[in-house]
């Protein structure tokens, strides 16, 4: 994506419409914590597999938040709040794990743009994973699939990549928000099993039995990363609340 503006002045001006003027707003410096809650501790269902997750690890960031309705970077070459740097979280922990911090300014937030680790400046040749990305992937699953007495064990190293340069992996969404200080807290919401409801696990035990034995490898350019990738972004996508911190 371009390295977008972060606006740095304590006075703004947004237009709702170039025809319909525009509104001037006091606007205060903030800088709070973003962290990662996992929705479900990595338990859910896929068409009546019972899914169970030991592990999730999952790169997030950057995060781009604009006060206009569509993060796009096309749309929102400022932002007014964002978190520059990539953390990887473990998407299965029972107490919030710090994904960094959020700088910018007050007012309201309407939608955000981000990476799960693998971003696409306009300066690069290429989508590029973060140092830190467990395996140079977005994310790494790991867990089983359980039906009746049926038991398929797989593994998944997912990319969510950014599709054209200056883009984000997720190009815009909603992202409600108004912040009036620092003592604000972001919590992002992660349902890892969530993303897997798409999964054809009937498909992978008649290719690798259903006793468990056989482990299971999802990777990118494979069918069912492409049934992750859905679920991720359409079927339990991450959730952003803003809450006031603890």
């Amino acid at each position: 994506m371009k390295h977008r503006v972060l606006l740095a002045r304590s006075f703004v001006v947004g237009c709702v419409l170039a025809l319909a003027g525009c509104i001037e707003a006091s606007q205060e410096p903030v800088a709070y914590d973003a962290v990662a809650v996992s929705r479900d501790g990595g338990q859910g269902e896929s068409n009546g597999w019972l899914i169970s997750l030991w592990r999730a690890d999952v790169a997030l960031g950057p995060f781009y938040f604009c006060a206009a309705s569509s993060g796009s970077s096309t749309l929102c070459a400022s932002s007014i709040a964002e978190v520059a740097s990539v953390r990887v979280v473990n998407a299965l922990a029972p107490k919030a794990s710090p994904i960094g911090r959020v700088h910018g300014f007050s007012g309201n937030i309407q939608s955000v743009s981000y990476d799960f680790g693998i971003s696409w400046f306009d300066t690069q040749t290429s989508a590029t994973p973060a140092p830190s990305l467990p395996g140079g992937h977005s994310m790494r699953l790991e867990g089983e699939a359980r039906k009746g007495t049926m038991l398929v064990t797989f593994t998944a190293n997912v990319d969510v990549v950014p599709q054209y340069p200056g883009q984000n992996a997720i190009s815009t969404a909603s992202a409600l928000a108004t912040v009036e200080s620092s003592a604000t807290r972001l919590e992002v919401i992660l349902d890892p099993a969530g993303w897997l409801r798409q999964v054809d696990f009937d498909a992978i035990a008649a290719k690798v039995g259903t006793t468990g034995d056989v482990l299971f490898a999802i990777e990118p350019g494979m069918e069912e990363h492409g049934a992750v990738l859905v679920g991720l972004k359409n079927l339990a996508p991450p959730e952003l609340r803003w809450v006031a911190a603890p």
